[in-house]
């Protein structure tokens, strides 16, 4: 009976944070919205739809797909988790609900995105707040690498028309 009661206890504390987490993105998210990501750790975008390919000083980028066959074209050939992500979206240009959208950020090697929160800004636009884990405070680095989020969203009220993404304060807005 304790031996129970202190394995409950271990998991509670171990997993403290990640049911709420859970719960405030799912409270966040407008209920006919439906959202899902997949961090990349690194760059799985072709040169033109990279973060890289920006002007120097833009350290946030999104790129967004309305079709399977753009953002396989847009993938690099070695990423296949990417693929994947790429593979299981229903696209609404090949007849689906879906869209993809690729947020970036040049960022420390220890920086981790993770989805925060998405809300609706007018009709058809939306807004992805993404959080930066993996290290407190300001990040600043010599050597920036990419990290990447990808996001699928479907949406009941029809694809939305703009996507705004903001990490840390800085913000890409993408027209899908």
């Amino acid at each position: 009976m304790k031996r129970r009661a202190l394995v409950a206890g271990l998991c509670t504390v171990a997993s403290a944070g990640c049911t709420d987490r859970l719960h405030d993105l799912a409270a966040s998210t407008p209920r006919d919205l439906a959202v899902r990501s997949d961090y990349v750790d690194g760059d799985p975008l072709v040169e033109g739809q990279s973060v890289r390919s920006r002007p120097e000083g833009l350290v946030t980028h999104a790129a967004s797909f309305r079709s399977k066959s753009a953002a396989k074209a847009a993938v690099l050939p070695d990423q296949p988790e990417t693929m994947a992500f790429v593979e299981a979206t229903s696209f609404v240009g090949d007849g689906g609900r879906a869209v993809l959208v690729a947020a970036q950020r040049l960022t420390a090697p220890e920086v981790e995105l993770r989805l925060g929160s998405v809300s609706r800004i007018g009709d058809h636009s939306l807004r992805v707040a993404v959080d930066v884990a993996g290290v407190r405070g300001e990040v600043e680095t010599d050597e920036p690498v990419v990290k990447t989020l990808l996001l699928r969203l479907a949406d009941e009220r029809g694809p939305p028309a703009r996507v705004v993404v903001s990490i840390e304060g800085d913000r890409a807005g993408v027209t899908v």
